[in-house]
């Protein structure tokens, strides 16, 4: 008894989702139309998503075509793409199961943004996604002190930049690279 009334709970609850998604859609649909196409809706690529610890505790991030999101834990995550300048992923290592990625933003006064605990599986697909996205990234082994670099950066950007920039995170991956 207890299986067929939680089949039918499951089914209500679909059927909610599917009816406040249309509705949802129907709204974007209306604003977009009223306002000439000013506005415009983005839906995040279920199919590019992947797990990741932002805040305190694990969800699925997915990527938009301006943006990478959880919308569904408590604060929200949200990372526009062209506020970042650069994606570093930290712990890149075969005998780890997880990785961590920073973004680190244009403007260097703002603090790096983080998603710890990434599962070694979604590596080839995240690098893809910020390929297509036409973002710069590079990874290390080693879990680096931001708040450190970033200080160094703001302090003296005319040095840092002198000095080589983000090369020194290059050449953590990039072990075949040619001396310039």
């Amino acid at each position: 008894m207890q299986d067929r009334d939680d089949v039918q709970s499951e089914q209500m609850e679909r059927e909610m989702r599917r009816k406040l998604n249309q509705t949802f859609q129907n709204f974007c649909d209306k604003v977009v139309k009223q306002t000439n196409d000013q506005f415009d809706f983005d839906a995040p690529f279920s199919e590019l998503g992947f797990l990741g610890v932002p805040h305190r505790s694990s969800c699925t991030l997915k990527p938009t075509s301006s943006c990478l999101v959880n919308l569904t834990e408590w604060p929200p995550f949200i990372v526009t793409l062209d506020e970042v300048e650069l994606v570093h992923f930290e712990r890149v290592s075969f005998q780890l199961k997880n990785f961590d990625m920073v973004f680190i933003f244009k403007d260097y006064s703002r603090k790096t943004q983080m998603v710890q605990q990434i599962p070694m599986s979604s590596l080839d697909s995240v690098k893809e996604w910020l390929n297509t996205s036409d973002l710069r990234y590079t990874e290390g082994i080693q879990s680096l002190n931001w708040p450190k670099i970033m200080k160094t950066i703001t302090d003296d950007p005319e040095e840092f930049f002198e000095t080589g920039g983000w090369n020194f995170l290059a050449n953590d991956s990039d072990q075949d690279a040619e001396p310039e």
